[in-house]
Parts: C-alpha cells; sequence; structure tokens
C-alpha cells in the first residue's frame, strides 16, 4: 500500500512539472494595441512589410485581453536599407551613412537599442567622436532609420571596405539580444596625373618630312591609371599614329615616344591629347601643346639640267684708258725736257772745265 502511494506521489510530481512550462512559456507579452490591430504598442516607426517572428502564438478566443500561447518567439531585427551619402565615398572626404533597422516581430516590440558601426581595418573614423547611437525602440513589424556621418582616411586604396553594423536590445519583457550585420563600402582615390612638356626633334621641318616626339605621363595619384594613350588632334599640320601607353602604377610615369609627320606648312602650336581609365572605365583626358615650325621643301633641280650662269661682258674703259694713256704721254715729255736740260747742263759744265785746263786743242769759238 505505501508503494503505491508513494508511486502516485511521484507521479503527480512529474506531471505537475510538466505543466509549469506550459503555463510559464517564454512567449512575448503583447500589448492590447497589438491583440487589437496588429499595430506597434510605442507607434514607432513606418509600417514595414509583412516578416514573421520565431514562434506561434495565439489569441484567447474569449477575446479577453489576450492569452499567451506556448512557444518562444524571439524578436529579429535586421538590417533592411543601407546607402551612403555622396553615393561614392572619396578616400580622405567626409560621408554620411544612412541605414534602416527592421523589427520583424509581428507581436512584440523592440526598445532600448544600441547601434554601432565600425571597419574592421579602422578605414572609417566618426565624424563626431562616437560611432554609436541610441534607439528607444521600435514597433512590432516597423522599421526605424538612423544616420551616422564617417571620415575616411586618405591612405585608404581603391577596392571595398567592410562596415559592421552591431545591434543589442530588448523586447517588451527586457529580455537581451544582439544581432550583427555587414555591408561593403566602395572607396574611390582621386585620379591625379600630369605629363611633361613634349620635345620634337628636329623642332623645325619640311613639308613630308618625319620627326620624333617626346614626353612622360607621371601618375600622381593612389589607384591605377588603365588604358592609357596619347594621339595627335585632327586637322594639324602634323599627324602621327595613336600611342598606347597601358597601366601606369600610382607613384610612376609612362614613356610617350610617337613619330609625327609634317602635311603642311605651319607655324604654332600642336594639340597632343592623353587620355586614361580609371577602374570604372570612366575616361578623363587632357591635352599638351608643342611648337611645331613646318616649311615648304626647297625646290631641287635635276640632275644635268644646271647651267652655268652666262657672265654678262662689260662695256670697254674707254676714258679711263685715255686718261692714262694722256697722263702717259705726259710724263713721257717731261721726262724728255727734264733729261734734255740735265744733258746740255752736262756738256755746258765739260766745256768750263776743259777751259779751265787751257787745252789749246779746244778754241774759244768751239761752242
Amino acid at each position: 500500500m505505501k508503494m503505491i502511494h508513494r508511486l502516485l506521489l511521484v507521479l503527480m510530481t512529474v506531471f505537475t512539472l510538466t505543466l509549469i512550462p506550459l503555463s510559464s512559456a517564454a512567449g512575448d507579452p503583447m500589448d492590447s494595441e497589438v491583440l487589437g490591430n496588429g499595430g506597434s504598442a510605442d507607434g514607432g516607426g513606418a509600417g514595414g512589410g509583412g516578416g514573421g517572428g520565431g514562434g506561434g502564438i495565439i489569441v484567447d478566443p474569449g477575446g479577453g485581453g489576450g492569452g499567451a500561447v506556448p512557444g518562444v518567439s524571439t524578436p529579429r531585427v535586421i538590417l533592411s536599407g543601407f546607402t551612403t551619402n555622396p553615393e561614392v565615398v572619396q578616400a580622405g572626404e567626409e560621408f554620411q551613412v544612412t541605414f534602416t533597422l527592421h523589427n520583424t516581430s509581428t507581436r512584440t516590440r523592440v526598445q532600448n537599442m544600441k547601434v554601432t558601426l565600425a571597419s574592421a581595418d579602422a578605414a572609417f573614423l566618426p565624424a563626431n567622436g562616437s560611432s554609436s547611437i541610441f534607439i528607444r525602440r521600435i514597433g512590432a513589424d516597423q522599421i526605424e532609420t538612423g544616420t551616422m556621418n564617417f571620415y575616411s582616411l586618405p591612405s585608404l586604396e581603391e577596392r571595398p571596405y567592410q562596415l559592421m553594423i552591431g545591434i543589442e536590445y530588448e523586447d517588451a519583457a527586457a529580455n537581451p539580444y544582439s544581432a550583427q550585420e555587414s555591408v561593403a563600402i566602395q572607396v574611390k582615390q582621386n585620379i591625379r596625373a600630369d605629363a611633361s612638356v613634349p620635345q620634337l626633334s628636329p623642332p623645325q621641318l619640311t613639308v613630308g618630312q618625319e620627326a620624333s616626339l617626346t614626353f612622360n605621363i607621371f601618375n600622381q595619384g593612389k589607384t591605377k591609371l588603365y588604358n592609357a594613350k596619347a594621339t595627335v588632334k585632327e586637322g594639324q599640320p602634323v599627324t602621327a599614329p595613336e600611342v598606347f601607353i597601358g597601366t601606369i602604377e600610382p607613384g610612376t610615369s609612362g614613356a610617350v615616344d610617337m613619330t609625327v609627320m609634317a602635311q603642311e606648312e605651319a607655324a604654332g602650336p600642336v594639340a597632343i591629347t592623353v587620355s586614361y581609365e580609371d577602374v570604372d572605365g570612366k575616361v578623363t583626358t587632357m591635352d599638351k601643346t608643342v611648337e611645331v615650325a613646318v616649311m615648304e621643301p626647297m625646290p631641287m633641280e635635276e640632275p644635268g639640267m644646271w647651267e652655268e650662269p652666262m657672265e654678262e661682258q662689260a662695256p670697254f674703259p674707254w676714258i679711263p684708258v685715255l686718261i692714262g694713256a694722256g697722263l702717259l704721254a705726259l710724263f713721257l715729255v717731261i721726262a724728255l725736257v727734264v733729261r734734255g736740260r740735265r744733258r746740255r747742263r752736262r756738256e755746258a759744265e765739260d766745256l768750263e772745265s776743259l777751259e779751265a785746263l787751257g787745252d789749246p786743242l779746244i778754241s774759244p769759238d768751239a761752242n
């Protein structure tokens, strides 16, 4: 008999223990608004799409104020929207993050929320000094939007960076929950490129002559330059085939060496267009100029057709000849006169010398 009593006592104890979880199921308490029309108990947030909660719930058929149903429901908060402003995040600039959180539970609100945004490699720094915001509550099946400002480091490479969104919250019964989401933010680097002054060798050309045009393209940014090339614009006195350089790494340069041909006589600047692309294929161009002088070629004489130019015969200089002849004749006359005088003077001197010697052979009348 005692054995039967003990067995009955054990069975009653086991039965009582099985009834406790059924009467105290961990289902969220439902507010009167939720039971009445499915709305939010706090009215927070805009109406969202119907996302189901974790466990099922049955409303008391008597309609008296809400009876709990067996089952455990975890209110889920998910990231339903995410944008950045500007849409393209530039390295070294500030941007705004806008995110939307959705309480997928259709029967209970979430509250006392802390949302933390952080990048795994500290690529983004909060602009206001804090990386967390507080949201008081989100009603059942409602959404809430939050914004934060960040600053991207100037040294970031051009690639996607992960941004983690941590969410800590409570349900209506103050049970704590947490969730974590991640998004990717594409960071762009500003393209910085320049080119040296083009050099033309030789600097002066004749029509039909070729010359070498050289210069360098410098990549001064932190992102690659793709499909870099150089062309001479049409409608100019010189032409040249397009020169393709390809990819130029950050901090390096690409050499351009093109052969140009003079087409027509002209003098002035000639424009050279340099173009390159970013990682998305967006084309950027810049123009450089070089001074070019093109002249017409000198006419070439055919072999055997060249003749020595005939020299014109000058008229005979009669007047100088006559003047010269007259002067010569005058000179001869003067010379003869002077010579005759000298001869007579010598003869007179000789006679005087003989007379002084008293030569008898010479008579006084010899003269």
